[in-house]
């Protein structure tokens, strides 16, 4: 079988490198990774990972210009090569496969939902509105949280036999090389700069645990949507010499070894962040958003604490409560590592991908 994978952009996000991984992981299905935009850093990442991406944007292309010819050069793709599934990930990519399908006999088409689209928010107001009128040209829908799922059937009138949930995968569990008691006294978050990343509120928690633990260090990695925005809060806040932005990282493994506390302070949109699963892979006990799919992975108590959307008092107590406390902090990542083990490695991932596109197809 052979399936190709479209993401909208040459960007990379949780959704373009939890798939990627997955696809490259797995032995039975021959993946086809591709973009609709030019050259960019997931195209690099890709290479890296010994493997050749499909570029079907022209160079310097952004999703903005010549949208529709990289479209088409999909279709002329699939139908050329044989591809039995097309798996695409992104609103506007998904909206003009499923209304050029005519052209794609034979062809299925599986649309990659990564967040969970029920805010009240432009995008998913259009999502929603769209998934209503057209979710009849696609044949499924692969979620990565229930609570995306949920979403899909109760708000847009899909069938729950199309709707399949698989959780996103670790490629495997590092070794603890710090124990958790002799980490400096560091919080990470993993998240791209963006508004619903919840930075903005974050901030004052932050400021507020400077004063109470001087030695605080916070490192915020992940890629900046805001046009410097939260840099220039953290200059205005006098916070620079506490909180750094590191930007894009193809490797975070650093950060997640020296921390000890992982917190994403998410107001909407998550379904499954592979940032909490990687931080439960290196043994960090993670205070989270307690929405959408975040829900579905931090037990509250046994890995990590749940605050409530938009909380800042909940943060600052609940990260007060794992750095001053270490016994605590060091059973709850024993826990998260065994969360991992359970049911969220990357093999497991791909092994329900494929028994998904084996029955559609």
């Amino acid at each position: 079988m052979r399936v190709l994978v479209v993401f909208t952009t040459s960007q990379i996000g949780g959704a373009e490198r939890s798939l990627t991984r997955m696809a490259l992981n797995s032995d039975q299905i021959t993946y086809e990774l591709a973009t609709l935009g030019g050259e960019g850093v997931w195209c690099d990442w890709v290479r890296k990972n010994e493997a050749d991406p499909i570029v079907f944007g022209p160079s310097g292309y952004v999703v903005t210009k010549m949208f529709g010819g990289a479209v088409w050069r999909v279709i002329s793709y699939a139908r050329s090569h044989h591809v039995d599934v097309i798996y695409v990930c992104g609103t506007r990519a998904s909206l003009a496969l499923r209304f050029l399908r005519v052209f794609l006999p034979g062809v299925k088409l599986v649309h990659g939902v990564r967040w969970n689209p029920d805010s009240g928010s432009r995008l998913d107001r259009f999502f929603r509105a769209m998934e209503k009128r057209t979710h009849g040209l696609v044949d499924s829908w692969v979620t990565n949280s229930q609570a995306a799922a949920d979403t899909l059937i109760r708000q847009c009138g899909i069938s729950d036999s199309k709707v399949t949930v698989i959780y996103n995968g670790i490629k495997k569990i590092p070794p603890v090389s710090i124990a958790h008691s002799k980490r400096p006294l560091e919080l990470l978050t993993v998240a791209n700069l963006n508004p619903r990343k919840g930075h903005r509120q974050y901030l004052q928690v932050i400021g507020e645990l400077y004063r109470l633990f001087p030695e605080l260090k916070c490192v915020f990695v992940g890629r900046d949507d805001m046009n410097g925005e939260i840099e220039r809060k953290i200059h205005s806040a006098g916070l620079e010499n506490v909180v750094q932005c590191v930007g894009y990282q193809q490797d975070v493994s650093e950060w997640y070894r020296r921390a000890q506390v992982f917190v994403l302070p998410s107001l909407y949109g998550e379904g499954c962040p592979t940032s909490i699963l990687e931080a439960f892979a290196h043994g960090i006990p993670v205070v989270a958003s307690d929405i959408d799919g975040i829900s579905e992975l931090v037990d509250h108590g046994a890995n990590g604490l749940l605050v409530k959307q938009g909380d800042t008092a909940g943060f600052l107590d609940a990260i007060k409560t794992l750095l001053c406390d270490e016994e605590l902090a060091a059973e709850m990542g024993v826990e998260g590592r065994r969360k991992i083990a359970s049911g969220f490695m990357v093999k497991q991932c791909a092994e329900l991908h494929r028994a998904h596109f084996m029955e559609i197809a």
